[in-house]
């Protein structure tokens, strides 16, 4: 099996290849759009709070994706990195400043990760994600201890990959929260 970090590095090098090719990379992110959209669906989730992320140019999904996702949500709930590797969570609106890793970060009124607790689910991004519901991140462990903070209260976590991330197996540690659907740009995978 491979190591965490070999994986980050093929999965990344993809993501460059892929961000260099827009044309197809547009319609992958309208694609992941509307298989989010489903996941929200089959959760029950339309209507209600969600959290989501701002993609970076080479993650799945378009700059304006919480911004689409905001239409059919009460709140979505967006990321702030801090130093530590703590988010902070902010309501996704219309104006951003740039953040401490170059990420777009909604202006306003910041809360810990405790307001996850009020989400019908969570729209979480992923390096690459197995078919067991385990989720590669970059790394730095901001969703690993975010997620633990609602580990007991069974909000469904949805990861968002390529179709190409998807794998059979991943290394895991006692501390990894599954994930419970996966969204690429092929469709939505309940787990």
């Amino acid at each position: 099996m491979h190591t965490k970090q070999t994986i980050r590095e093929a999965h990344t090098t993809f993501r460059r290849h892929l961000a260099s090719k827009p044309d197809e990379k547009r319609q992958r992110d309208a694609s992941i759009l509307q298989h989010t959209l489903k996941a929200l669906d089959h959760f029950g989730a339309v209507g209600s709070e969600i959290s989501a992320y701002h993609p970076l140019r080479t993650e799945p999904a378009a700059a304006d994706y919480p911004l689409q996702l905001a239409q059919h949500a009460r709140t979505v709930w967006l990321p702030i990195s801090l130093p530590g590797g703590v988010l902070q969570w902010a309501a996704c609106t219309e104006e951003q400043q740039p953040g401490a890793l170059g990420i777009a970060e909604p202006v306003g009124s910041r809360f810990s990760s405790e307001v996850l607790k009020g989400c019908a689910a969570l729209v979480i991004p992923a390096l690459a994600v197995d078919r067991r519901g385990q989720r590669l991140g970059k790394g730095a462990g901001y969703y690993d201890r975010a997620l633990e903070q609602v580990r007991d209260h069974r909000i469904p976590i949805v990861a968002v990959v390529f179709d190409e991330e998807v794998v059979d197996t991943l290394p895991a540690q006692p501390h990894d929260v599954p994930v419970d659907a996966i969204v690429t740009d092929r469709g939505f995978f309940p787990l």
